[in-house]
């Protein structure tokens, strides 16, 4: 791959995919030249790339899909990067053994998490490096996102499964056990002006996006991730306390335990 003078050159890798368009635009407006290897081919205004080009890019982003993510990465090193590589992936655990395989080979290698999705805009989201073992790798992607207005935070690979287990896995669960109980119930989300609650409309906030989400990424991000049984556990087991809360006939129970679950939020 011949680079544009002047220019860092950033691979993309599933760049035609709607996270990946993200990014693509993101680092053309940062001033590199971005080639996009994807099967579906580049978009209008991007150049092709293919993963030989990963050898000699300063930048390899790995934006495929979450099941597609460490057979490409693995493709990825094969190619012995020279440059910096990093995916953004929601679930690590299929990964790890391969950030410890590029350490080993001496790749510069480091993970992130966009916590947002492909339509949203930077300034005020949340955004998560993930530290794959090589410190440097993992302060070199935060550098690439700063002065965005994002929120960055990181932290170590092998706990990002556990935290977003228990944060957007959890949500998603929510929203999708209340998506299955409105349609046995009978309420329809687009039939609510002048009869719902607030409360009710920041439920129907959460669920909307995940309804309309791609089903084959809720499956993933459910069934890829090690921490997800253990969260519907414990999930199911609240429901089953809260009934006995409010059904059990001592109210001052409830006021004890939502005194204490205030003080655990805090």
């Amino acid at each position: 791959m011949r680079k544009t003078k002047n220019k860092r050159v950033v691979l993309l890798v599933g760049g035609a995919g709607r996270m990946g368009r993200l990014f693509a635009r993101f680092f053309r407006r940062k001033g590199f030249a971005v080639r996009v290897a994807d099967p579906a081919g580049a978009r209008r205004g991007f150049a092709a790339g293919t993963f030989d080009d990963a050898a000699t890019a300063d930048i390899v982003l790995i934006a495929t899909s979450l099941g597609q993510a460490a057979e490409t990465l693995a493709a990825v090193l094969d190619r012995r990067p020279k440059g910096l590589v990093f995916d953004i992936a929601s679930v690590k655990a299929p990964l790890l053994p391969l950030f410890t395989r590029a350490r080993k080979e001496g790749v510069a290698i480091a993970s992130a998490h966009p916590m947002f999705g492909p339509d949203a805009r930077f300034p005020g989201r949340d955004f998560l490096v993930c530290d794959a073992g090589d410190a440097s790798a993992a302060r070199r992607v935060a550098r690439l996102f700063a002065g965005e207005g994002l929120k960055i935070r990181t932290m170590p690979a092998a706990e990002h499964d556990r935290w977003v287990g228990r944060t957007m896995g959890l949500a998603h669960l929510v929203a999708l056990v209340s998506a299955f109980a409105l349609a046995e119930l009978g309420v329809a989300r687009d039939d609510v002006d002048g009869r719902a609650t607030t409360s009710f409309r920041h439920l129907l906030a959460l669920v909307g996006p995940i309804l309309d989400q791609d089903p084959t990424l809720t499956r993933a991000i459910q069934a890829a991730n090690p921490e997800a049984l253990f969260v519907f556990e414990r999930l199911a087991d609240q429901v089953d306390a809260l009934r006995s809360l409010l059904f059990g006939g001592d109210a001052s129970r409830l006021d004890t335990r939502l005194s204490a679950v205030r003080a655990a939020l805090r």
